[in-house]
């Protein structure tokens, strides 16, 4: 039986009040459809939190009208589309890229079908097109694992050389996690980024920056890599390289993902931040709130957690993705 959640977004630590939620009036009856695209399948952590999402509908007894956009913003637009013609209650999306999107999504307003975004945001001048995002803190996550570098630098006087492997251009936690790290890392006079090379969130794309870092930068104390996977294609060439990545230099990554918990403990990673993909329930409970004209705040943020090598060996027993 498909249950309410009304007033359990109130209780959420970290989410914003009442004030920026949006009420839907004449909250419709009969099943609960929702329209779900996903963004790709470019990662662990992407099958993780598409895991999470198919099996809280489950649980729910949610219609999910599931699309796997596989990077494309065209192909998104399209399962937008398509959800909105089919009439489902609520669509929810990870969009690929932040720009672009104001057009479909007035027309999923004038069809009266709220929007929730999951795990990245969108550019645009109408907030109003979407009534809810859920998802982790991107600038903090940044902030993180600048601060740790920071900290772990902390009684050297020269300065410190680090380079960033950046997320998928045009994406919110790419963008976010940068400026993150950029703000901590100007705060401070130890640390200064030489250098940034693009990546696509694979492994491949994290050796293929890290060669090109390689060829430009004689000496790197660390790297910044925004996912797990990035970090780890970065550390297989360093190690080709005859670095011993982890400590010479220090990798810090984001995801707190199986593959990069492992890494940690075997001392090829140096420090993680999460960025949980577990966020199926959260969604499912914003999708009933809507579906019977509840009220749901205008951004639900998942907590942070960071990892150490001896904090890593803990939580990977019970790591799920």
């Amino acid at each position: 039986m498909i249950m309410g959640a009304a007033g359990f977004f109130s209780t959420v630590s970290g989410c914003s009040g009442d004030d920026d939620g949006r009420s839907l009036q004449d909250a419709p009856t009969g099943p609960l459809i929702l329209g779900f695209s996903q963004v790709g399948s470019e990662s662990g952590w992407r099958l993780a939190n598409t895991r999470s999402i198919q099996k809280a509908a489950e649980y729910h007894r949610i219609d999910l009208r599931f699309d796997n956009a596989e990077g494309s913003q065209e192909r998104q637009i399209a399962a937008i589309q398509s959800f909105i013609d089919a009439r489902v209650n609520v669509i929810a999306f990870s969009p690929v890229v932040e720009a672009g999107w104001d057009d479909v999504l007035r027309r999923a307003r004038d069809a009266g079908i709220p929007v929730v975004l999951t795990d990245r945001l969108i550019e645009t001048a109408d907030p109003a097109l979407y009534v809810s995002s859920i998802g982790a803190d991107f600038v903090a996550e940044g902030n993180q694992a600048a601060l740790y570098l920071s900290t772990e630098y902390s009684g050297t006087n020269r300065p410190v050389s680090v380079v960033e492997i950046l997320g998928a251009a045009g994406s919110t936690p790419a963008k976010q996690r940068a400026e993150g790290f950029a703000d901590t890392v100007g705060a401070g006079n130890r640390l200064k980024v030489v250098d940034r090379e693009q990546g696509d969130w694979t492994k491949a794309s994290g050796e293929k920056a890290m060669r090109k870092l390689l060829r430009r930068n004689r000496d790197i104390d660390a790297v910044f890599a925004h996912n797990d996977e990035m970090g780890l294609g970065a550390a297989a060439v360093l190690e080709d390289a005859g670095h011993e990545p982890g400590r010479t230099p220090k990798i810090v990554t984001v995801d707190a993902t199986k593959a990069g918990l492992r890494a940690l403990i075997d001392g090829r990673l140096t420090y993680v931040v999460e960025c949980s993909p577990i966020i199926g329930q959260l969604l499912m409970r914003a999708v009933i709130d809507l579906f019977h004209g509840g009220k749901i705040p205008k951004r639900v943020a998942s907590e942070i957690v960071v990892f150490d090598r001896t904090s890593a060996a803990a939580a990977l027993p019970d790591r799920s993705y």
